[in-house]
């Protein structure tokens, strides 16, 4: 990042959360269009493991409507009740993201079985393997899209989803194989498949519904923490670093630091010193606000 004062930074994560909401709604319509399909195609070909996979593509399609209403949200100026702002407005987003995932991870799981119990015998048609690897191989080039722009932009809810997105692509891929599989006379692959896209959208969820609840609970890692205790530690009129914290809001990182200093400094020299540590730790670390308490 160059060279920006704390409104500049301000006015630049507002730009990053409208490109990530155009982005967040160009998915929308891929996921729609291609969960659609698999659906139709898995009921007509007679494939539990391509339903199974537009399911999880449906569950991605209201995950992204989330993930806009959740930037919307946090695109709110500050406020006197909320002097952070609204960004995690996008964590509770994913949050909720998290928790749909999984539950429709437990229906896929419970329709697998179910099916397999039924309808062991019944093979599905060339079709759905058709539709699981193309849709696949699409998804994958969308997912080095998104997570080309995702990192460009520095957005977290993007690229969490752009994660999702790339196992998505693999899935379908292995889904159509599978189906494959099913043709050569191995009809209980195709529900053994759609039990295994259950597992695997339980252990996605499980897995953004971690990352999601330790940043809503203000958790913060001891490596970012101790990167920005590094930096500050580099200028000469800070003695000690008596105490620090952080808290992430999706994009925004808040420091919050008590710093030890020599006693003739003026309140002029800290105001200038804290204003050149917060220029410096947007530039190393994205650092998005500091407050600095001084003791002597």
């Amino acid at each position: 990042m160059n060279n920006l004062d704390y409104k500049d930074f301000e006015k630049n994560d507002i730009h990053v959360l409208k490109q990530a909401q155009v982005i967040a709604s160009m998915n929308v319509t891929f996921y729609l269009i291609i969960s659609i399909a698999k659906i139709v195609i898995g009921n007509i070909a007679k494939s539990t493991a391509l339903k199974a996979d537009g399911y999880n593509g449906a569950t991605d399609t209201l995950a992204y409507l989330i993930i806009i209403m959740g930037i919307a949200f946090a695109k709110r100026p500050k406020n006197q009740e909320h002097r952070f702002g609204y960004a995690k407005a996008e964590t509770i987003s994913t949050l909720i993201t998290s928790i749909l995932i999984i539950e429709t991870s437990f229906w896929v799981i419970w329709k697998g079985i179910i099916d397999w119990i039924n309808n062991s015998s019944e093979k599905p048609d060339l079709l759905a393997a058709v539709i699981g690897i193309g849709s696949g191989i699409l998804t994958f080039i969308i997912f080095l899209l998104n997570n080309y722009f995702a990192k460009k932009i520095q957005s977290k809810p993007l690229l969490t989803s752009s994660k999702d997105q790339k196992w998505d692509g693999i899935t379908s891929i292995l889904t159509g194989i599978a189906i494959l599989a099913s043709e050569l006379g191995f009809p209980w692959i195709d529900k053994l498949t759609a039990i295994v896209i259950g597992l695997l959208m339980f252990r996605t969820g499980l897995f953004i519904l971690n990352s999601s609840a330790f940043k809503l609970i203000d958790g913060f890692s001891n490596e970012s923490l101790n990167q920005v205790k590094f930096e500050l530690e580099k200028f000469r009129q800070i003695e000690k670093i008596v105490k620090i914290n952080g808290r992430e809001y999706e994009n925004d990182i808040y420091i919050s630091v008590i710093v030890k200093v020599d006693c003739c400094l003026t309140v002029n020299d800290t105001m200038k010193l804290t204003k050149t540590m917060q220029n410096y730790l947007q530039r190393r670390c994205g650092i998005y606000e500091l407050d600095v308490q001084y003791v002597s």
